[in-house]
């Protein structure tokens, strides 16, 4: 969301950034070129991997013909190659691309896939300044050897906090790091850490998150006391996001992943809504987004459903307008 209007770019979908007016629902692919197709690298909306926005540009990653950050216009043109992502090989020198990409004031911060055919492979983590393309590998000291992230949606920034799930390759323990971007280390961790947990947030040293078989849960990180706010023991795992003035959780309420259940409550743990969701076609729809009215869903790589906050003990998917046949915006 910007002053322009919102933006968003699915890697797992087309690759193409889409574009829509403030205060509409309908997204164009955000390309001007006549007559293009919107099908290669050669298209102004193309990315590929990941996509942000920081003081009036657009800012990208593609591994079409490098591993780089792209700068570009916010009508999408004007693309300018700030620096080459860094890059992880194996010993005999193939290069693994890709990993966990988040966009936050300024930076690009990398959770690379580390090569694990190397003897002492262990995750790392790059900061990256957007506009001249300064690197700084963080929490190198603090991150133990044979580990990997467990996924982008254990990851959570806050201020200056950098919150992430460690996986070790030879055990399987799983680890919450409380990880701090001006330090560059690793302030905390949390042991053992379900995977059916969510990923935290934190505000004023206090850590919220959804913990199984227990609930919506606050951590005192100066006390180290965990308190149960909003017993949940009926959800086998949630994902949650917490907002100035309400959270949104949801739940998948058995083992097979079967039940669905969007929640919001106010900040004091109040419900708000709750509501079922229903599969389409063999997928329930994911929360994506949330702007200032809205709250995204989306599906097969494309969003295609929005909740109007403006109601939120009404928890209608409402479907997203068809632009297949409309035009592009640039």
């Amino acid at each position: 969301e910007t002053e322009k209007g919102n933006y968003y770019m699915n890697p797992s979908g087309d690759g193409l950034i889409h574009f829509s007016e403030p205060g509409s629902h309908e997204f164009h692919v955000l390309c001007n070129k006549p007559n293009c197709g919107h099908a290669s690298a050669d298209c102004n909306a193309f990315l590929e991997v990941a996509f942000g926005y920081y003081n009036g540009h657009l800012y990208g990653v593609t591994l079409q013909d490098h591993f780089e950050l792209i700068q570009m216009d916010m009508d999408g043109t004007n693309h300018r190659v700030i620096t080459q992502l860094p890059e992880q090989k194996d010993l005999s020198g193939n290069f693994s691309g890709g990993g966990s990409y988040f966009f936050d004031n300024g930076y690009l911060i990398f959770l690379a896939f580390p090569c694990t055919s190397n003897p002492d492979y262990a995750l790392p983590v790059y900061k990256i300044q957007l506009e001249t393309g300064a690197t700084t590998r963080l929490f190198q000291e603090d991150i133990p050897l044979f580990t990997y992230s467990y996924g982008s949606s254990y990851v959570n920034i806050c201020g200056d906090d950098f919150f992430f799930k460690i996986a070790n390759g030879v055990t399987g323990e799983c680890t919450y790091a409380l990880g701090n971007l001006k330090t560059g280390r690793v302030e905390a961790t949390l042991p053992d850490w379900s995977d059916r947990n969510s990923g935290a947030m934190e505000q004023d040293g206090v850590l919220y998150y959804f913990k199984a078989d227990a609930g919506l849960c606050e951590y005192d990180r100066a006390t180290g006391v965990e308190t149960v706010r909003f017993p949940m023991e009926e959800a086998y795992t949630a994902n949650t996001c917490y907002t100035r003035n309400y959270i949104l959780v949801r739940s998948m309420d058995t083992e097979d992943f079967q039940q669905c259940t969007l929640w919001v409550l106010d900040r004091d743990y109040n419900l708000l809504g709750k509501a079922p969701q229903e599969k389409i076609g063999t997928w329930f729809p994911e929360p994506y987004a949330i702007t200032a009215d809205s709250i995204y869903f989306r599906l097969n790589g494309r969003i295609t459903h929005y909740i109007d906050t403006s109601d939120l003990s009404n928890l209608e998917l409402l479907p997203m307008p068809d632009t297949s046949n409309a035009r592009v915006h640039g």
